[in-house]
């Protein structure tokens, strides 16, 4: 099976001792929002590695991979979705939401989100997909969503993404705050102005995320 073949090779590379600052930045600790996930300590270039070199596999063997308990080897999965995408982009678009509840932390979130269906929603131009994840009540979907503004953001096009960080003003979890504040920092970069105004309309702007969204302005 080719995807046990990519976890022999994940933990091929795996280093003696786990790094304790890559449990802590996934908090995979008790209480924290990665508890109970699986890590061995491979490191991303390395994964990234990998996952070039699988970029072929079916798309079952890579579904399984992205459903494997162990956290690099859904990380592999989603660097080989995006792989796939240029060539494939409904299928990948299909396999990434039938299985997004294993694309459950930020590293996963972040590494695929913008690539896949950011770039989906950029090309086919309906926002369907990611209205979707930002009404689910699940935090991952929600940051997925707004993570995948990125693409749009880049085009010029600003409007969702003002939209949801307006959604997710209250949301109770810092890591949306978080994410809401870089998207608001990368508008920053086109329109700063667009950034400051939702920042003096929304007085009840958490300070990370106002943090995080003034963050470039402050260095110009």
């Amino acid at each position: 099976m080719l995807h046990d073949e990519v976890v022999s090779e994940i933990l091929a590379h795996k280093p003696k001792v786990i790094p304790k600052v890559f449990t802590t930045a996934l908090q995979i600790k008790p209480g924290g929002y990665g508890e109970g996930d699986v890590v061995c300590g491979t490191r991303y270039p390395q994964l990234r590695k990998i996952a070039k070199a699988y970029a072929g596999i079916p798309y079952n063997e890579c579904e399984k991979l992205l459903q494997n308990e162990l956290h690099e080897a859904r990380f592999v999965a989603l660097i080989i979705l995006k792989h796939k995408f240029s060539s494939d982009m409904n299928r990948v678009k299909s396999s990434y939401l039938d299985n997004v509840q294993y694309v459950n932390n930020w590293d996963l979130v972040d590494c695929s989100a913008p690539h896949i269906i950011g770039k989906y929603v950029c090309i086919i131009g309906d926002s369907a997909p990611i209205y979707q994840l930002s009404n689910s009540n699940n935090f991952w979907e929600n940051r997925i969503a707004i993570v995948a503004t990125l693409p749009l953001i880049k085009s010029g096009n600003f409007t969702l993404t003002v939209e949801l960080c307006d959604k997710f003003i209250t949301h109770e979890h810092h890591l949306i705050h978080k994410a809401c504040g870089w998207m608001l920092r990368e508008i920053s970069k086109h329109a700063p102005d667009i950034t400051i105004e939702f920042i003096k309309e929304h007085q009840n702007i958490s300070s990370i995320m106002k943090n995080y969204a003034l963050e470039w302005i402050k260095k110009r």
